[in-house]
């Protein structure tokens, strides 16, 4: 064998002998595929970004990364033990599938097992993606928030090494979820039912850089819990915001009550969850703080509303026209 070719092989397998393999669940949802390609860049890890049909609606993007997309059955901890080998770290985001009624049981079921898994598989760092207890703390149900907390409790119990963090409104659902109604030619409606109360968000890209941060200095993270956030924003404010960059489309805060927005959106199977969420988000400080979480990850340029809203301008006018 030649001496070149000799030379590149054993670089190519030290690099990977050096390399963390990470695996990240979630990558069918937009958070985890943010979290799996901004790992991929980095030249520190190897990411096996779990999608459990294997051809998710992000897996095209994950792949163009660098990353691995493999395909799992959550539903059997041999299957995730399987994903996890040779997997020193793990990024999980448990994702809510609110077409099943019971997707919350479901939820919880399958987090249960990735925490079985990482337990038997003796991971070093978990990252996990984590919500507060809603019907704890205020009696009131946001499901999606409450499989998560579960979740990370019966990681704790489980002796998981963790971190855990606390994302808010993703600037991203203003394209799903969040999207804004049509009210003429060019106007539209943010029907967001906070009131005069600022909404935390960040984008689930700055989400993944911070999640990149965390794997690299396990010792500072470590049986740490971060609420992350990127701006806080009123609706009106928000609004205005839009308006600046995506004219000719004009778009005002409808401020409906939590009531509204779930006659608004009763067709969803996801409509009192999400307003439970923003009651909850009415009643309860979040204590989400954009400086500390800059702080988290220096390196990283954590991107206002408006900044993102600059950058993806082309995206959202064409989503909203």
């Amino acid at each position: 064998m030649p001496f070149v070719l000799v030379h590149k092989l054993h670089v190519y397998v030290n690099f990977h002998r050096m390399a963390k393999v990470i695996a990240v669940f979630g990558a069918n949802s937009a958070l985890g595929a943010a979290v799996a390609k901004s790992l991929a860049r980095d030249s520190n890890f190897m990411v096996k970004a779990v999608d459990p049909d294997g051809s998710g609606p992000y897996s095209a993007d994950i792949r163009a990364s660098g990353a691995q997309v493999v395909q799992c059955n959550l539903e059997d901890v041999g299957s995730i033990c399987q994903v996890l080998s040779g997997c020193e770290c793990a990024f999980v985001t448990t994702v809510s599938n609110f077409n099943n009624p019971d997707f919350m049981d479901e939820e919880i079921r399958q987090g249960m097992n990735i925490a079985d898994a990482c337990a038997n598989s003796k991971v070093s760092h978990v990252v996990f993606n984590t919500g507060l207890h809603t019907i704890k703390i205020i009696g009131i149900a946001a499901r999606h928030l409450v499989a998560k907390a579960e979740v990370e409790a019966y990681m704790k119990g489980k002796g998981v090494p963790l971190t855990s963090l606390i994302v808010p409104t993703p600037y991203e659902d203003l394209l799903g979820i969040l999207r804004p109604l049509p009210a003429g030619q060019n106007n539209r409606w943010l029907a967001i039912p906070m009131g005069i109360t600022s909404l935390d968000m960040i984008s689930v890209d700055d989400v993944g850089d911070i999640v990149r941060v965390i794997f690299n200095n396990r010792t500072g993270h470590l049986h740490k819990t971060h609420s992350v956030c990127g701006d806080k924003q009123t609706i009106k404010e928000m609004a205005q915001i839009l308006s600046r960059h995506l004219s000719p489309l004009y778009f005002q805060d409808k401020q409906v009550t939590i009531h509204d927005y779930q006659q608004l959106n009763c067709q969803f199977p996801w409509s009192q969850d999400y307003a439970n969420m923003f009651d909850f988000y009415l009643r309860v400080d979040q204590r989400f703080n954009v400086d500390a979480t800059q702080r988290i990850s220096p390196s990283v340029r954590i991107r206002s509303f408006e900044e993102w809203v600059q950058a993806n301008a082309g995206r959202l006018k064409k989503a909203f026209s």
